[in-house]
């Protein structure tokens, strides 16, 4: 199982997305064989959640995904319930509160 990297995810102000590869990803050249050159070889993005309303806390959502999920398992997770339920189940509370569990 592979362990999310902050540094991969990306946050337009709407959408968060994952750009790191984990067991099971797809490179864009697999899912879109007419793409660009450039993403050729790269790692499809991969949906993790989507901000629409009110206040974005995208980094408490971050903090509670390295901390309670592998890339996988979330990926599983959600795509069987939805995102935010997904992350309420390990304690995220939203607006940007994340009580984290005890080890």
């Amino acid at each position: 199982m592979t362990k999310f990297d902050k540094t991969e995810f990306t946050w337009d102000g709407m959408y968060l997305m994952y750009r790191g590869d984990y067991i099971g990803s797809k490179t864009m050249d697999e899912v879109h064989p007419n793409c660009h050159p450039s993403w050729i070889g790269k790692v499809k993005p991969s949906f993790i959640a989507r901000f629409k309303y009110g206040a974005k806390p995208y980094k408490s959502y971050i903090n509670c995904l390295v901390d309670n999920y592998t890339v996988e398992e979330y990926l599983r997770v959600s795509s069987e319930t939805s995102p935010m339920e997904a992350v309420q189940r390990v304690g995220w509370s939203g607006r940007g509160r994340y009580n984290k569990r005890a080890a």
